[in-house]
């Protein structure tokens, strides 16, 4: 038994070098070295590779255990638990590396969400090349991690680490205890102190542990800063209990208009121009254009949330949670709309089929995701225009929804319509830097005009039918895109001006057209239709938007955005991450309306800070704390009892045997 344990040693060692090795691979996004970020990194990239090494080496003494008796298959079942547990590891690790360059996050449950939702791997775009790519990348690492192990398994010369007795190996938890406290405690007190290097070095790290010790430090006679954090409590774990925070009130006597809300993603406000865009272009010059107006968030899903909600994006989760519909899809199947709802995306990557159609029949829902997805919006296109006609000679109130998705890397588009001939061809994102910028921006910008003229079709056919007669029109993206304007390509890693940024058209019967200059939010768009479904209400009754269109409606002074868990506050002066601990307040940035980064926060709380009561209101108003709420505790208090006993378990079965073989001699 003891010879077959000879080669782990030596295998794990390797392990935990590779291990760190790809811990150094996060270093480069340590913002700022000081003495207190060395005691969090350095220790942390020594600590987490020797705990993660335990995995694979507590799975392997396991199955050697388990296979005592079988002589020619215990190689094979320890080879295989250790791949398994190997692998994943060692690609979990890597990808998260990439991820974190790329978006500086680490992985998290929407990334996961990504594979695990329907649609959700085939909706990132990637290129057949791409993924080719990942996929070799994979294969290789596969063949690495298994020779590695084959290797150490085969040729006994390979385990140059010889351990006679098991107490040596006390050493190791013992040094990894001492370096889990350097690193803990350094954090705790950063924290403590709201010193933000070393909290954000902290940020860097994967499987980072955190804590305070705040009761501890303040009975060493030690003073915080005067000013707490801003502390957010966020919707997204909380349930539904308040929409409406009043019944809807809604006039009988209303006229029903017709619906067409067109939805780009990735429509960033910059590629909207009398160039790039003639038709929708001239469309706007009938209607009212919002011409400084924010998603709702950096992503789909909270951006089209707000879109259609009038909410905050952080109510995504309840929301998604309780399977319930915007008021605005319910007043319409009160009133008999037909509905025609189609995407050349997926309804169900990000859950719009759970969230904003949720009460839409599926049989009117239609998605088209073979192909380019230029091919897509031009199948799709047509597809809109038959449902509008049908709806026009029906003589029945409809809804037509259609998201075109053209935009979304890899700006697909069909070469022959191209309007700039300068544009990246071929493009694979992973091998593009900032210079790269202007090109790929000429690539988005032909395929914005080929929805331009997609768009020029829907808006001749509803001149030709007369719709715009009883037909109300929304043309907005989900939210913004960055082509390096500012160090990052695509959406979601940032809340800068490009990527939060999109236009907004609406157009009504008895429009008076206009360019509407202030602040405009995608909060706003529900509170300012409402009226034409007949709604009685104030908009805060069942929003946190602001209906523009009144006459004496207040200036909007900032826009809330969001992605899956953070809020930014975008204000016409000054623009900050909301902290929503002492560790982000620590490390909180402000900057002004263009992104430029401003010395001092104090500024930021002198103007805003009765907004940001506000906020704070807004973000749970609609919720109440989950009926749960301590099921967590209970949980972790069911795994460590099992733990334990666990534990228990197998130091008796260990004893005994021992007992046993001395028995015997």
């Amino acid at each position: 038994m003891k010879d077959r344990f000879s080669f782990l040693p030596s295998l794990i060692a390797a392990f935990f070098l590779l291990l760190v090795i790809n811990y150094l691979l996060f270093l480069p996004h340590v913002p700022h070295w000081t003495g207190a970020t060395l005691l969090i990194v350095l220790p942390a990239i020594l600590f987490y590779p020797f705990i993660l090494s335990l995995i694979p080496a507590a799975a392997a003494s396991l199955a050697i255990f388990a296979t005592a008796k079988k002589e020619k298959a215990w190689k094979w079942i320890t080879g295989s638990i250790l791949f398994l547990t190997i692998f994943p590891l060692h690609l979990g690790l890597l990808l998260d590396a990439g991820l974190f360059a790329r978006y500086n996050y680490h992985i998290n449950p929407h990334v996961l969400n990504i594979f695990t939702t329907p649609g959700g791997f085939a909706g990132m775009g990637l290129e057949a090349g791409e993924i080719a790519l990942l996929a070799a990348g994979i294969v290789l690492l596969m063949l690495f991690d298994g020779g590695l192990i084959w290797g150490f398994m085969r040729y006994p010369s390979w385990s140059i680490i010889k351990i006679k007795s098991w107490k040596t190996y006390c050493i190791f938890p013992v040094c990894a205890g001492i370096l889990f406290v350097i690193q803990y405690f350094t954090y705790a007190y950063s924290h403590f102190m709201m010193k933000p290097d070393p909290l954000l070095a902290s940020n860097a790290i994967p499987f980072y542990i955190t804590g305070t010790c705040k009761s501890l430090f303040e009975s060493c006679g030690l003073e915080a800063p005067a000013r707490d954090a801003v502390r957010l409590e966020l919707a997204k774990d909380a349930r539904i209990s308040a929409y409406p925070q009043k019944p809807v009130r809604r006039n009988p006597k209303r006229k029903k208009f017709n619906v067409v809300w067109i939805s780009c993603e990735s429509f960033a406000a910059r590629l909207f121009t009398p160039e790039i865009m003639p038709n929708t272009a001239k469309f706007a010059e009938k209607s009212i254009l919002f011409t400084k107006h924010y998603s709702g968030g950096n992503v789909t899903r909270q951006g089209m949330f707000s879109m259609f909600y009038g909410l905050p994006g952080n109510y995504w989760h309840p929301f998604l949670a309780a399977r319930r519909g915007p008021l605005f899809i319910d007043w319409l199947i009160e009133d008999g709309y037909q509905f025609e709802c189609i995407t050349s995306s997926k309804f169900t990557y990000p859950e719009f089929d759970q969230t904003i159609f949720f009460n839409v029949p599926p049989e009117n829902m239609h998605e088209d995701f073979e192909g380019a997805s230029f091919k897509r919006d031009g199948r799709n296109i047509n597809r809109l225009l038959n449902s509008v006609s049908k709806g026009a000679d029906s003589g029945k109130p409809f809804f037509c929804f259609m998201f075109f998705e053209s935009l979304h890397h890899p700006y697909s588009f069909p070469k022959k319509q191209a309007l700039y001939s300068d544009y990246i061809e071929p493009f694979n994102a992973v091998n593009t830097t900032a210079a790269d910028g202007p090109a790929i921006f000429k690539r988005a910008a032909n395929c914005a005009h080929y929805m331009d003229r997609c768009l020029g079709k829907l808006f001749a056919l509803l001149e030709e039918k007369n719709l715009l007669e009883n037909t109300i029109v929304v043309i907005a993206g989900d939210h913004g895109e960055e082509y390096y304007e500012k160090g990052h390509l695509g959406h979601s890693s940032v809340f800068n001006e490009e990527q939060t940024r999109t236009p907004l058209i609406i157009y009504y019967p008895g429009v008076k057209p206009q360019r509407y200059t202030g602040l405009s939010s995608h909060l706003d768009i529900i509170p300012m239709l409402a009226g034409f479904f007949g709604v009685e209400n104030d908009p805060s009754d069942y929003s946190c938007g602001i209906n523009l269109l009144a006459p004496d409606a207040p200036k909007r002074r900032y826009a809330i955005i969001a992605n899956w868990d953070q809020v930014f506050f975008a204000g016409e002066k000054y623009k900050s991450l909301i902290p929503l601990d002492a560790a982000s307040f620590a490390a909180q940035t402000v900057t002004d309306a263009n992104d430029n980064e401003l010395p001092e926060v104090d500024p930021f709380y002198q103007e805003y800070n009765a907004d940001l009561i506000k906020v704070q209101e807004d973000l749970n108003r609609f919720t109440a704390p989950p009926d749960n709420e301590h099921s967590n505790t209970v949980i972790w208090i069911i795994a460590g009892v099992l733990l334990a006993a666990g534990a228990a378990a197998a130091g008796i079965i260990i004893h005994r045997k021992k007992k046993s073989k001395a028995a015997q001699c």
